[in-house]
């Protein structure tokens, strides 16, 4: 037995040495997922804490670091993102010593570590040993080592120093107590490089991509302007100085992207040969990088919100789409703790009680965690007029006393929550990162900004009328839900038509538009209709476009609307643009008053299979939109949670027990009535009683309501 045993084990080790060394001599293995349907990393609790930056502190200075932490009961540290040179100080010599001696003190004091590859900012002797790995601007000027994030994804250099540093964090950490989860680098942005290295890259991937110069000419419509290729080798990489083909500019936006990931990729597989704890990535609301393709192989989704007051109710669908990835509870890796700046202060100090109800929301809407940036003020460098928990001489901030209130409530609430998470939406909407690159290359409309816009014109019209929803991109599965709403996404690619007419003949409601549709998968024109394919199989079509903008203009007229009585919908202005549609056997919902489209049809209705298909030839103003979405909701079996006034997050849990998060975004007072079979609550932050579905809010009034 004992024999048997021995030879199987040296059998092991000789398959994971052949499996190991097979792994490091593919450039790219396989991307294997550790979280696949978890729902929360570490332990099972709500985490909050803020990012630490002990590389520049004494030894005494984080002694009383970590007392205050505990103070404030913050029980995670997210640490060592742009600490390369202290890990590596000459190359190949590796220090983690200290790095592991800060992660064991957190530890005994009971606080967990989510640890961060420091790619973002390599050291000085990697930069005079290769200034290649920078990038290369569309001047042609090589940027160099001082800043964070300005090398280039695409250089071979540069990703085998990332992969070498990510390989030995794992080896030296990846089974460390304390630690429960990794982040990628820092903050991605979609930066272009100009540089021999790229260019090689950037025309094997059109090679690969369009297979002949005659197809991407075809595609591309490049007789037009005497733009014809007789080889890949003429494409240049676009450049802000010219006014390049959209077609060839949305190209590269998507290669850019596809290099991203790439990097990101690299840096996954080299954490994955030593570590199975959970990776993501601190991804931005409104960025050109297309977080559809970036989470792919990541294990739980993480965004950094820097909260104002003012502009609440634009961050909320961040926490949507978060939840929206189906990956788990989600974190918050970034927010500042009272006012944020760089190299300037970007917004001033928070209303007393208003970051509270920031981070609520994020909770609410469900989140594991949320980390300050920064934890102490830096003494020296970039960023010193940011915000942060302590000062650099170790005074408390002037909101020192809520931040700690706030550790107070989530230990209050963490078994609730954790129990209870967000209840499944039966509606959603779709953001693309690909609209949002695809609308800087033109404007249909006058000063569309995409993230402003889909934000404030549609997200907000929907969350403020109570229809509880996700936000999901393109690719996501959609089965689950009963209505959909896909407004300013101009490419409906073959895949994502084919999921929403199968989906719409079996019974959903699919609102689409406006601005939705008009564009095939090169940014270039349909010719068959004006939104392709999508017209013959909904049987609602496009005569003829005009474009509106974003505001009207004194000596413009307006294009009003004129709704069926049967909607009780009052006369709005169109925006955006107007489509004049017709359809053989739909039902008109709402006509154009005056102009050139003058009682043609602006909505129409029209049913395809056991389904519902809605096309906004226009934005309809936020009245009417909010009526016309209630209406298609209550087709679709779907009753809004609440109502009464806007502004407020209302978030249903569903677990063990029921419940309700509720948080006033807004300086106002607000009154909601909430849709619950039952009017007895206890409100678990005041440890109180509730006997009534109404809810009179102060201004950032948070209630965490279990059902009684």
């Amino acid at each position: 037995m004992l024999k048997s045993l021995f030879k199987l084990t040296i059998l092991f080790m000789f398959f994971c040495a052949f499996l190991q060394k097979n792994i490091a001599q593919n450039a790219y293995p396989t991307i294997t997922k550790s979280l696949e349907n978890s729902k929360f990393i570490g332990s099972q609790k709500l985490y909050y804490g803020a990012a630490y930056y002990p590389e520049v502190w004494s030894e005494s200075d984080i002694d009383k670091d970590i007392i205050r932490m505990k103070e404030l009961k913050m029980n995670v540290m997210r640490i060592a993102e742009f600490s390369w040179s202290k890990m590596e100080p000459t190359e190949g010599k590796y220090d983690f010593l200290w790095l592991r001696h800060i992660i064991e003190k957190l530890h005994a004091n009971g606080i967990d570590v989510i640890l961060c590859t420091p790619t973002a900012t390599p050291p000085v002797w990697l930069s005079q040993k290769h200034p290649e790995i920078y990038l290369v601007n569309e001047l042609g000027i090589r940027l160099t080592q001082g800043a964070r994030r300005n090398c280039s994804y695409t250089s071979k250099v540069y990703r085998k120093y990332c992969e070498k540093i990510c390989l030995q964090m794992a080896k030296e950490f990846g089974n460390c107590p304390g630690v429960i989860g990794w982040q990628t680098d820092n903050e991605f942005s979609l930066f272009y490089d100009y540089s021999k290295e790229t260019k090689e890259i950037w025309l094997k991937w059109l090679k690969k991509k369009y297979q002949t110069i005659e197809n991407l000419n075809q595609l591309w419509c490049t007789d037009l302007w005497s733009q014809t290729y007789q080889s890949f080798d003429q494409i240049l990489m676009p450049t802000s100085l010219v006014w390049n083909h959209p077609s060839l500019q949305f190209a590269w936006t998507n290669f850019t992207n596809d290099m991203i990931v790439e990097f990101q990729d690299v840096q996954i597989a080299a954490i994955r040969k030593y570590s199975n704890l959970p990776i993501t990535h601190d991804g931005m609301p409104g960025q050109s990088v297309d977080y559809e393709k970036l989470f792919k192989n990541l294990d739980f989704a993480a965004v950094n919100n820097y909260h104002s007051f003012e502009a609440y109710d634009l961050i909320q669908s961040n926490y949507d789409r978060m939840r929206g990835f189906h990956k788990g509870f989600h974190w918050l890796f970034e927010t500042a703790p009272n006012y944020s700046g760089g190299g300037k202060t970007w917004y001033l100090h928070q209303i007393p009680g208003s970051m509270k109800a920031a981070l609520w929301m994020n909770y609410g809407s469900g989140a594991q965690g949320s980390m300050f940036w920064l934890w102490r003020q830096h003494r020296a460098g970039q960023e010193m007029v940011h915000g942060s928990i302590l000062s650099a001489w170790g005074a408390e901030v002037s909101n020192y006393q809520e931040i700690k209130e706030m550790g107070v409530e989530l230990e209050k609430a963490s078994p609730f929550l954790m129990n209870n998470p967000v209840a499944k939406a039966e509606a959603a909407i779709i953001y693309s990162h690909k609209s949002q690159n695809g609308f800087k290359i033109e404007e249909y409309a006058n000063g569309l900004n995409y993230y402003q816009d889909w934000s404030y014109r549609f997200y907000r019209t929907m969350a403020d009328a109570y229809i509880f929803r996700d936000v999901i991109y393109p690719s996501a599965d959609i089965t689950s839900y009963k209505l959909l709403f896909i407004p300013l996404l101009p490419i409906i690619d073959e895949q994502l038509q084919a999921k929403l007419k199968k989906w719409v003949e079996q019974g959903g409601t699919l609102i689409l538009g406006p601005m939705t549709g008009y564009r095939n998968e090169e940014w270039g024109q349909h010719v068959n209709h004006f939104t392709g394919n999508v017209e013959d199989w909904t049987g609602i079509y496009t005569q003829s476009l005009i474009p509106i903008g974003t505001s009207r203009r004194a000596q413009e007229i307006p294009f009003m609307l004129d709704f069926k009585s049967d909607f009780s919908i009052p006369p709005s202005e169109s925006s955006l643009w107007s489509l004049a549609l017709q359809s053989p056997k739909g039902k008109i919902i709402a006509n154009y008053i005056g102009g050139s489209h003058n009682k043609r049809a602006a909505i129409i209705e029209h049913e395809v299979g056991k389904g519902t298909v809605v096309i906004l030839g226009t934005d309809p103003g936020k009245m009417a939109l909010k009526k016309l979405l209630l209406h298609y909701a209550k087709k679709a079996d779907i009753s809004p949670l609440a109502s009464g006034d806007e502004s407020v997050v209302v978030v249903p849990r569903k677990g063990e027990e029921n419940g309700w998060v509720i948080v006033n975004l807004s300086k106002r007072p607000r009154k909601i009535t909430l849709n619950s079979l039952t009017s007895q609550f206890i409100n678990i932050l005041k440890d109180s009683t509730v006997t009534s579905k109404e809810f009179d809010l102060k201004p950032f009034e948070v209630q965490i309501l279990k059902e009684n």
